[in-house]
């Protein structure tokens, strides 16, 4: 987790400092070294052999933004000129995949169900079918007849409505002992019975945002549960095991990653290879996060600049 970046570090460093790049070695053998003030002392990165770099790259955090998903769903104007069918059920599926568990197997369905009148009209119906799927989510944990913790549903304008809009919701997170997963549905209407024969009532069409177009925080999940999971991880290979230990009654561990934030990414690939029967490729990765913000930016940047200028490399910085 890098704050700053310096030409030297030491033990008088601020915390999350980064820096001191130089090449060890000689000939073909170079390898390139880094320095960082942790929150106890100063380490050194493993030395990257430049002959076994795979690839090293700066990955933006609006990059790694994951849209949540929409579906609209309208009725189909084939069938009686997209107006219900008066005396018809209609029954728009919610199919979940994954639920609970991780396997395809574990599948939870849930529907939305509106009976068509003489006088409904499509506004109607549209309103009438966020009502039913509400009332049908309230006995989920953490719901109520108006809400659910996994899927928003509502109306494209509250007095003339022309679609039903479903959108996924961020899900829980907790350091240690949760990580944040998507909600995997998909969306199913069903069929009528008109004109003597069964036809599906409506069209369920995805209207997620592309990645570019994702807002951490309203429309897209931002990487920094998944930064501050990558870090407590690895403070756990390191030596803190016995986080959590004695439940309820323990300390809880913070680092220096803010998981309500958002980061930048500088991703190492490197391999170590010894000599005789160690001579096999160890493959490696060093990871080097900084908060998306002028100071993170500028942090990251100085790194890649001093790495550029040590290696003859071209890491793109942040722009």
């Amino acid at each position: 987790m890098a704050k700053a970046y310096s030409a030297s570090v030491n033990e008088a460093s601020a915390v999350g400092t980064i820096g001191g790049v130089k090449l060890v070695g000689l000939g073909k053998d170079k390898e390139l070294v880094f320095n960082y003030k942790g929150a106890d002392s100063t380490m050194t990165s493993d030395r990257i052999s430049l002959k076994n770099l795979d690839f090293v790259k700066a990955v933006k955090a609006s990059d790694m933004i994951v849209p949540l998903k929409v579906v609209e769903v309208t009725l189909d104007s084939n069938v009686n000129g997209g107006n219900p069918v008066s005396g018809q059920d209609y029954v728009l599926g919610i199919d979940f995949r994954q639920w609970v568990g991780i396997d395809e197997k574990h599948t939870y369905y849930k529907s939305g169900v509106v009976h068509a009148t003489a006088s409904m009209t499509a506004s109607d119906f549209y309103k009438k079918m966020v009502e039913s799927l509400n009332l049908n989510f309230r006995r989920e944990i953490g719901a109520t007849k108006n809400s659910n913790p996994y899927l928003k549903f509502e109306v494209d304008n509250a007095t003339t409505a022309t679609k039903l809009i479903i959108t996924e919701k961020p899900q829980g997170w907790s350091l240690g002992t949760e990580s944040q997963e998507r909600v995997y549905f998909s969306v199913r209407p069903t069929t009528i019975y008109t004109g003597g024969e069964d036809v599906i009532w409506g069209k369920a069409e995805d209207k997620t945002p592309a990645k570019s177009a994702a807002v951490a925080g309203t429309t897209g999940i931002g990487n920094g549960t998944k930064i501050a999971d990558l870090e407590y991880f690895c403070m756990g290979e390191r030596g803190d095991q016995y986080r959590l230990m004695g439940w309820p009654n323990y300390v809880p561990t913070t680092y220096l990653v803010d998981p309500t934030k958002q980061y930048n990414v500088l991703e190492f690939h490197f391999a170590y290879t010894d000599e005789g029967t160690n001579s096999y490729r160890s493959e490696k990765d060093i990871t080097v996060v900084a908060e998306a913000s002028n100071d993170g930016k500028t942090a990251l940047n100085g790194l890649i600049s001093a790495i550029n200028t040590a290696t003859g490399l071209e890491i793109a910085t942040i722009a």
